[in-house]
């Protein structure tokens, strides 16, 4: 039988809910992420007296590649901790249409497998706190690639899902940037990129880019108020590192 994974919680603060407006009580739980692990950091965990770092890195390259033929083959495939499969969107004009990659799009599903349910009802939640209005970034969309938290196309959109990160306020900090993950190079965004940034949405225009790995971060003084603003400007990291180019295997795979 195989072993119980440890199961030691997670921990986070509580963040005002900007959304409801006829109370002030109410509040979301921002998970405080301890490590970003790549799939080369796993096997390094995972390796004992039997199976080296190596030995588990190339057995789970197997098993990938294994499972990518089936999946793109039209098989739905259990693999990691969701269930995968593929779809296509956007509309098909007329019965004898076919596909258009204009209109249309092949897209990654994922749901989460049973096991990994139940076993999240069993997970300690711990509340180390409360943030006092901050911003927070929650997700995002690639709209060329339709990936999410996952990668970024230079020249194309990015529509984002936030807690009060709207930019404003007079620092000239505030604003949205992308930071390389490797070299912490920043890249601006300029504001006549930013097509929308509300509090709890924003879209923009994704810059020239080299390939790599990026965080986005958000700085800002909006507390809510008009015209009302924190006296120091506060950033925001969405805790996804996002890739430009072909995404590399060994990072933040989904599958």
């Amino acid at each position: 039988m195989a072993e119980q994974p440890k199961k030691r919680g997670v921990s986070g603060k509580l963040s005002p809910y900007a959304i409801t407006k006829d109370r002030d009580d109410d509040f979301t739980f921002n998970v405080v992420y301890t490590a970003n692990r790549s799939i080369q950091d796993i096997c390094q965990l995972a390796a004992n007296d039997k199976y080296s770092a190596s030995e588990l890195e190339s057995v789970y390259r197997h098993l990938l590649d294994t499972a990518k033929e089936e999946l793109y083959s039209g098989a739905t495939v259990a693999f990691g901790f969701s269930n995968n499969s593929l779809g296509v969107t956007g509309l098909f004009i007329g019965p004898k249409a076919s596909f258009d990659p204009a209109r249309n799009a092949v897209e990654l599903r994922c749901t989460p497998r049973v096991e990994f349910k139940k076993e999240l009802q069993q997970i300690p939640v711990i509340v180390t706190g409360t943030e006092e209005g901050g911003p927070t970034l929650i997700r995002v969309t690639d709209v060329t690639t339709g990936s999410v938290n996952s990668t970024l196309t230079p020249g194309g959109g990015l529509n984002g899902e936030s807690n009060r990160a709207k930019v404003a306020g007079p620092d000239e900090s505030n604003g949205f940037r992308f930071v390389n993950a490797d070299t912490e190079a920043v890249t601006e965004v300029p504001p006549t990129s930013v097509l929308r940034n509300d509090r709890s949405s924003f879209s923009l225009i994704v810059p020239a880019l080299p390939e790599g790995k990026y965080y986005l971060e958000v700085t800002t003084q909006f507390i809510g108020g008009k015209n009302v603003f924190s006296k120091s400007p506060r950033t925001n990291r969405l805790p996804y590192a996002l890739t430009v180019g072909t995404p590399d295997e060994g990072g933040d795979d989904i599958l």
